[in-house]
């Protein structure tokens, strides 16, 4: 029996790739134009948890909180890929380090903001191939 070449994911199965991948890419828009950077995340409580220094970002950030944030997973025969929207919104004193003890950045930096994407949509798809 042949499987489905594409299939949407569950809400849960979701969150499992959110879970276990460590870097995605966020987007989000200033000066009217569409941005897209790397971030290292990770997820607490149904929630994406980042650090941010001061930047373009936390200035985008701070004026309009939409944003969209994308995650892969691609082996030899499927890719799996999860977009979260939503909004982005600053974190403090204790929760925020309590938060950000989950995130571990593959590059120092001064990162001092914590960050939360509260998604308001979570989709994902897993696209099957055969490859030699």
């Amino acid at each position: 029996m042949e499987r489905e070449r594409m299939e949407e994911l569950t809400p849960e199965a979701c969150w499992e790739v959110l879970a276990e991948q460590q870097i995605g890419r966020l987007a989000y828009v200033l000066d009217g134009e569409v941005n897209i950077v790397p971030i290292n995340h990770a997820v607490r409580e149904g929630q994406i948890i980042f650090e941010t220094g001061q930047g373009s970002k936390l200035v985008a950030l701070d004026e309009q909180g939409t944003v969209a944030y994308e995650v892969d997973r691609i082996d030899e025969h499927e890719s799996v890929s999860v977009v979260v929207r939503g909004f982005a919104t600053e974190l403090e004193g204790e929760e925020a380090r309590t938060a950000a003890s989950g995130v571990h950045p593959w590059i120092e930096g001064d990162k001092p903001d914590v960050m939360v994407i509260v998604p308001s949509v979570v989709t994902g798809r897993v696209y099957r191939f055969d490859r030699p």
